[in-house]
C-alpha cells in the first residue's frame, strides 16, 4: 500500500489507459487532494514577472529599464511552503516527481538553465531540488552555472536579496545558446533570477526569459 508524502493518507494512483497500454509504472507521490492545494495562478497577473492578482504591469517591473518575460504556475501559498520544508529542506527527494507532468508540458522542447546551488549546499543538502524536478520530469538541460556560497534566501530581508552581489559564474568553456529558459523553483523578489539573466546576456545569449513553479 503507497501512502501520500505529505498528508500520508491511501495514495490512490490515476491510472491512464496509456499507462496500462505502454506499461508504464506511475509514480505519483502525493495524493490528489493535497496537489489540489498548490493554487495555480489565474488569468489575473503581472504581464511581466506574473506576480499573481495584478492587472497588466506591477509598478516594480513598470520602473525597471529591462524587463525579462517570467512564467509561474502556482502561488507561494502556505501549502507551497511546507511541501518545500519536507521536500527541500527535510531532504524528502522522493517529492521531486509531484510536478512531473506539469513541468513536462510547460517546459517541452525548452532549452532549460537551472539555477545552481553552491558546492557547500550541495554537500550538506545532498541534492539540487532544482535538477531532481528536471530528470524526474524527464526534462534534458545544460549544466552551465556555479554558484558562490551565500546565505540562504529566505534567511534575508527584502532590501537584502534586492542589494546582494552576483553568485553566478559560468563554467569553463561551456557553450551558450542564443535562446534559453532559466528554471527557478520560487520567485520572490526576482533578485536570483535577474544575476542569471546578466551573466548569460553578457555571454552572448540574445533570447533569455525565466520560470518558476512558485512566485
Amino acid at each position: 500500500m503507497t501512502t501520500c508524502l505529505l498528508c500520508h493518507n491511501t495514495l490512490t494512483p490515476t491510472v491512464k489507459f496509456s499507462d496500462i497500454f505502454l506499461s508504464q509504472v506511475n509514480h505519483e507521490t502525493i495524493c490528489q487532494t493535497c496537489f489540489a492545494q498548490f493554487e495555480l495562478i489565474s488569468d489575473q497577473h503581472c504581464q511581466i514577472c506574473y506576480k499573481p492578482e495584478i492587472d497588466g504591469v506591477c509598478s516594480e517591473c513598470a520602473e525597471r529599464s529591462e524587463q525579462t518575460p517570467h512564467r509561474a504556475i502556482f502561488h507561494y501559498n502556505n501549502f507551497a511552503k511546507a511541501y518545500f520544508q519536507t521536500y527541500k529542506f527535510n531532504g524528502d527527494f522522493r517529492l521531486r516527481s509531484a510536478f512531473d507532468t506539469k513541468l513536462a508540458t510547460t517546459l517541452k522542447n525548452q532549452i532549460i538553465v537551472p539555477i545552481p546551488v553552491s558546492a557547500e549546499r550541495l554537500q550538506t543538502r545532498g541534492f539540487n531540488q532544482l535538477t531532481g524536478f528536471l530528470n524526474s520530469a524527464k526534462l534534458p538541460y545544460l549544466d552551465i552555472l556555479t554558484k558562490n556560497e551565500t546565505a540562504h534566501q529566505s534567511h534575508k530581508t527584502r532590501a537584502e536579496r534586492l542589494s546582494s552581489e552576483n553568485p553566478f559564474t559560468l563554467k569553463n568553456a561551456c557553450h551558450i545558446p542564443e535562446k534559453l529558459v532559466i528554471f527557478d523553483d520560487i520567485y520572490t523578489t526576482g533578485t536570483t533570477l535577474r544575476h542569471a539573466i546578466s551573466l548569460l546576456k553578457n555571454a552572448g545569449c540574445a533570447n533569455v526569459s525565466t520560470f518558476s513553479l512558485f512566485r
